[in-house]
């Protein structure tokens, strides 16, 4: 009964690493609620934080998961976990898909949070999206460190809610 009693609260105890066995096959959709970044101040000359709305490329969009294979790796803190890796799509409204890879250009995986990370364009955007409350952040990170001051290329950060649409 003792075995029980402790397998029972060390299972209570680590609610994360059940949202991270949980499958997260299906497509999202993502509803941006809000927007900001960096913009040029033709008038100062400079570079300010501001907000972003109606920006195409800080729109809804859709993130479509497909199941790949469960695997084994090492982390610092335990001596092997699994998890599993997922091919991802993001189909911002009005483009066609693209592929949403880790920056080592590996499959992306849902983390022991529930998080998965995830980058289009080789890290131009990345995206962040927790499955224990479908919030999300997508990061524009292109402009401003190019040198060129003006606003066709500003780097800017949206974040909002995700449904599940489909299985």
């Amino acid at each position: 009964m003792k075995k029980i009693a402790w397998c029972f609260g060390l299972v209570l105890s680590m609610p994360s690493m059940a949202f991270s066995l949980e499958r997260r096959d299906g497509a999202y959709y993502c509803t941006s609620k809000f927007s900001g970044g960096l913009a040029y101040n033709d008038a100062l000359k400079e570079w300010e934080g501001t907000s972003f709305e109606g920006v195409s490329y800080h729109g809804n969009f859709v993130m479509k998961l497909d199941f790949r294979e469960r695997t084994k790796y090492s982390s610092p803190s335990t001596l092997f976990e699994y998890r599993d890796e997922y091919d991802v799509t993001i189909t911002n409204e009005g483009s066609s898909a693209a592929s949403c890879l880790e920056l080592d250009g590996k499959p992306p995986f849902v983390n022991e949070l529930a998080v998965l990370r995830c980058n289009v364009a080789n890290g131009l955007f990345e995206y962040k999206v927790n499955f224990a409350n479908y919030r999300f952040i997508r990061i524009y990170t292109s402009g401003y460190v190019n040198g060129a001051d003006n606003n066709d290329n500003t780097p800017a950060i949206s974040g909002g809610l995700c449904t599940k649409i489909s299985q």
